[in-house]
């Protein structure tokens, strides 16, 4: 499928290219990236470029993942990465990671936000063999930069357990959450504290 282009407030969401193999690899290099996402452990450059030919590139093409560079408008300097996954029947995944520099600025939600506004409308999400219903979150438990995001988005908690996503062959425990086109926009109620405070 074609490359969607979005635009928020302050951002654009374009596709991740060439120049941002840098950055990429500049911003993996992060803790917290490494342990909470299922990024290469060391991560080297050749990872960020594999990213773009193995991930970026195939996922947009087959329509499998969606992925997003998230940019600040007149600025091409990426921010960090929004992904949709087609995950499981009538489920996609959403996931993304934010560069040290720029978090505490509210750029996730906003990304996140436009990203999921999109799916709900798009042919990509409602039409197919097996339309879909639901956007998943799911993070490592421990993580409630992740966690604030999804909530300020508008995703329902759905509880703790085994995580779905294998990291390093492993399935450690991870929240969940979920949202639908019927969820009303804005911070979702009913979250635990110790998701959202860590």
């Amino acid at each position: 499928m074609d490359v969607v282009r979005l635009e928020t407030e302050r951002l654009i969401l374009d596709e991740p290219n060439e120049k941002d193999i840098p950055f990429i690899y500049a911003y993996c290099q992060d803790q917290l990236i490494q342990d909470f996402t299922t990024v290469p452990q060391p991560y080297r450059l050749r990872d960020a470029e594999n990213f773009l030919t193995k991930v970026v590139r195939p996922g947009w093409a087959n329509g499998t993942e969606l992925t997003w560079a998230l940019r600040r408008k007149n600025e091409p300097t990426i921010l960090g990465v929004v992904s949709l996954r087609d995950w499981n029947g009538p489920q996609v995944m959403v996931g993304f990671w934010l560069g040290a520099p720029w978090r505490g600025q509210g750029y996730m939600p906003e990304a996140a936000g436009a990203v999921c506004d999109w799916a709900f409308t798009s042919s990509w999400f409602t039409d197919g063999p097996e339309p879909k219903t639901t956007i998943v979150w799911e993070a490592l438990v421990g993580n409630p930069g992740s966690a604030l995001v999804a909530r300020k988005v508008g995703f329902r908690y759905s509880g703790t357990g085994r995580g779905e996503v294998a990291r390093f062959g492993e399935f450690p425990p991870s929240h969940r959450a979920e949202l639908l086109a019927s969820d009303r926009p804005g911070p979702a109620q009913d979250w635990p504290t110790e998701a959202i405070a860590g």
